[in-house]
């Protein structure tokens, strides 16, 4: 059974487990155990706003969701406000277990992020991902988001894609 929810505290060591699995391309091994087993550590580095989720989605404007599925987390997302553009938010964060992928969770996570947002007034999503992800540019091309714009470095071997989405 399916279940979407906030994220408690109780889910966080998952989560950063969750947020730190292979995801571009075919790295997504759907040989990983579910249920995933919760992290050793603290958050990774690389994703500081899971340390508190409350101050960083819920105090801020938004939310961090998790989709629990049989009593386990399958896939997570949030939003919170973007920064310096009134009547937008950020979604970020959005993960699914490899092995759960293609179940329609990540569809379900951004339903509801959008839909809540919505509700609080939001008048556009914005969302970014890489070239080194051709399944998430997919994905959100596939749910109506439209790329915006691009970004790449002399360092990175991808492009950066922004995109946006109007929740009216």
């Amino acid at each position: 059974m399916l279940t979407l929810r906030t994220a408690e505290a109780t889910d966080l060591p998952v989560l950063w487990a969750l947020s730190v699995l292979p995801n571009v391309g075919c790295t997504a091994d759907i040989e990983t155990p579910f249920p995933l087993a919760p992290a050793d550590s603290f958050p990774p580095t690389a994703f500081k706003d899971l340390a508190d989720p409350d101050r960083s989605f819920v105090a801020a404007g938004g939310e961090l969701l998790v989709a629990d599925l049989d009593g386990h987390v399958a896939a997570m997302g949030g939003f919170r406000p973007a920064a310096g553009v009134p009547g937008r938010v950020e979604i970020l964060r959005v993960r699914v277990h490899p092995a759960r992928r293609r179940r329609g969770l990540g569809r379900a996570i951004m339903n509801r992020l959008e839909a809540d947002a919505a509700g609080l007034g939001y008048l556009q999503a914005w969302l970014d991902t890489a070239t080194n992800q051709p399944e998430a540019m997919a994905f959100y091309a596939g749910i109506g988001y439209r790329p915006i714009g691009q970004e790449t470095r002399p360092d990175w071997d991808w492009t950066l894609v922004y995109y946006v989405k109007d929740l009216t």
